[in-house]
């Protein structure tokens, strides 16, 4: 009987397969999903320079809209867009993606608050539903805020505001 001392080294062709069939899904997957976090970069970019603006303290909701819609035209932010759009045509379900919250603490801080999702198909009848959201407070877009789930303001000292 003879007895073989070589042990296998590496990986066979079955299990190199496997890899770069893991491989190629993750790969789809970034390809599919990647566009949409780079618009919401930009979405959050957009926010900013808009909370930046002088007078934004005290512009109402019609006037943060034009604003709104003047970078969406601009810059090419399609799920945003067809969110914003849908919730104007007054769509069955579609609400609008940007709010206005007024802050507890401090004399007339509100906050400019965007809240969307992008269903994404990949394979067959699986889908990725992304979730955005994003908040600045108008005429302070440098302040920290934090989004919670259930929709309540809370905040503390200047400028860390945590909106729950």
């Amino acid at each position: 009987m003879k007895i073989n001392r070589n042990k296998q080294c590496g990986a066979t062709l079955i299990s190199w397969l496997i890899v770069a069939g893991i491989g190629i899904l993750m790969a789809s997957a970034v390809v599919k999903v990647a566009p949409y976090y780079v618009e919401f970069y930009n979405v959050k970019k957009m926010m900013k320079v808009i909370a930046s603006e002088p007078g934004i303290k005290k512009a109402n909701m019609r006037q943060i809209n034009s604003k709104v819609e003047k970078h969406l035209n601009v810059n090419g932010m399609y799920a945003l867009e067809k969110a914003y759009t849908d919730s104007r045509s007054r769509k069955k379900g579609a609400k609008n993606p940007f709010k206005i919250k007024k802050l507890r603490k401090g004399k007339n801080r509100r906050a400019l608050i965007v809240n969307y999702d992008v269903p994404q198909p990949w394979i067959g009848n699986l889908s990725f539903l992304i979730h955005f959201n994003h908040a600045v407070i108008l005429g302070e877009p440098d302040a920290k805020i934090t989004l919670k789930d259930d929709g309540k303001i809370t905040g503390r000292k200047q400028p860390k505001i945590s909106l729950q």
